[in-house]
């Protein structure tokens, strides 16, 4: 290098940058895959509980071929409690599973749900801004508006003045205007 020659330092930046790339790139696969964990609880419940209820078989079977109890209780203790131990466990394990799909489903309810909600959020504003078509303007801005002759202030969406269709815009300060009780605008 010459003496007035500059470091090229782009090339471990750009290989660091390489390596952060490839290392999200594999955080988004590995949670990719832990979308299929309840798919692997469901399979090692049902290898646990049928090979538990074989060994808890297998024990009963061998404990029953002698009346002799020495010769019996090594089979109770090997294929009995093994058994009993494979089955509880298998039990817990589909226990999971059925508790994985139940959180899913309610997760997945909850968006559908919350996404329902904000469709009739917007289809009653549109309803109740095609009703008084003139208060579109004084809706979005947060104004108050007034009957003709009234001496109340409501803001649009009041129940007392929604489907009127002869209503006027107000200043909340207009002197001589009380607000509403029902809709109280002067509260937000």
């Amino acid at each position: 290098m010459t003496a007035g020659a500059v470091p090229d330092t782009a090339a471990p930046r750009e290989e660091r940058h390489q390596r952060l790339v490839s290392g999200v790139a594999g955080l988004r696969s590995r949670a990719a895959r832990t979308g299929d964990r309840d798919r692997y609880l469901l399979i090692a419940g049902g290898i646990l509980v049928p090979l538990g209820l074989l060994f808890v078989v297998l024990g009963w079977v061998g404990a029953s071929q002698t009346v002799l109890l020495f010769e019996q209780l090594p089979y109770i203790a090997s294929g009995g409690m093994l058994g009993l131990a494979l089955v509880v466990a298998g039990g817990f394990v589909y226990w999971s599973y059925w508790l994985t799909v139940l959180i899913r489903e309610a997760r997945t309810d909850r968006t559908e749900l919350t996404a329902g909600l904000a469709r009739m959020e917007d289809l009653l504003e549109r309803v109740l801004l095609a009703q008084a078509p003139g208060l579109v303007e004084a809706f979005e801005d947060g104004r108050l508006v007034a009957t003709p002759r009234g001496s109340m202030l409501h803001r649009p969406d009041c129940p007392t003045v929604v489907n009127r269709d002869d209503l006027r815009v107000v200043e909340a300060d207009a002197p001589g205007m009380s607000p509403c009780r029902l809709c109280d605008p002067l509260a937000d």
